[in-house]
Parts: C-alpha cells; sequence; structure tokens
C-alpha cells in the first residue's frame, strides 16, 4: 500500500479530512497505558488521533495487509476530540545554544478530560515545525 493510499482510507475510515499529521513519541495520559511508543500523530477539525503498529518498524507496519483484528495486542490507537481538550502546554523555544546542547525532542503536555477526569498526555515532538502545526491548529479550533 502507498503512503498517500493509506492516508486516504484513514480519512474514510474516520470520515474526515485529516489536518496535519506526524510522528510522535507517546509517554503517558491514556487511560492506563504506559509508553514510551512511537505512532502517527494526526488530526482532523473534530480530534487528535494517535495510532501506533504492531510490527517492529512502524513504516513498514504501512505496507501491512492483514485486518486490525489480526494484529493482536500490539495495536493501540485513540481519539481526543477538541471539544474535550483543555490546555496544550508548550515548552518555550529554546535559545541557540538550548538547541546546540540538547535533545532536539519537545515535550508537550495535554490536559483532557475523559468520562468527567482531567488526565494529561505526555507526547513527544522531535520537530518544531510539527510542534508549530499543533500550536497554530489547537489555537483556531480551541478559541473559534
Amino acid at each position: 500500500m502507498k503512503i498517500e493510499q493509506f492516508w486516504e482510507e484513514k480519512e474514510k475510515e474516520i470520515g474526515e479530512k485529516i489536518i496535519y499529521k506526524c510522528l510522535i513519541e507517546y509517554l503517558s495520559g491514556y487511560q492506563n497505558f504506559s509508553g514510551p511508543i512511537w505512532g502517527l500523530f494526526f488530526y482532523t477539525k473534530e480530534a487528535l488521533y494517535f495510532q501506533t503498529f504492531p510490527k517492529k518498524s512502524w513504516y513498514s507496519s504501512l505496507f501491512w495487509t492483514k485486518k486490525e483484528e489480526d494484529w493482536g495486542s500490539g495495536y493501540f490507537n485513540f481519539r481526543i476530540p477538541w471539544q474535550d481538550i483543555q490546555q496544550i502546554t508548550f515548552p518555550e523555544k529554546k535559545s541557540l545554544i538550548q538547541r546546540i546542547f540538547s535533545s532536539a525532542s519537545i515535550r508537550i503536555k495535554l490536559e483532557y478530560l475523559y468520562q468527567n477526569k482531567s488526565l494529561v498526555l505526555n507526547l513527544i515532538f522531535n520537530s518544531e515545525r510539527d510542534v508549530e502545526a499543533l500550536k497554530e491548529t489547537s489555537s483556531l479550533i480551541l478559541f473559534e
């Protein structure tokens, strides 16, 4: 399966156009599932999504043709509607010196409601571009 085809099928599956997509590392915060685990992070006008793949390489899993129920317990995904998001905490931009001597990863905390309980997702992004896209989209959607 080609990557473009994967995303077209994903849009059909969720019934919405995907605004942005990237690879992130999930650390904790969704029910009782703890990471770290790498996966695809994407969002639409209605919700944020995270999806992992059961195979060792996430990239090779994009070409996996088995049905979801055949994948077993290695498959983890979630959907959080924008309306349930209370706050997203973005770190301050790093100075040039900090960027040189620190990790490129950027930790985001996303506070959301789940069954009337406030929870916090801890996510690691590896690209400032991905963080800026989330910041821009969230400010548009959350403050409409």
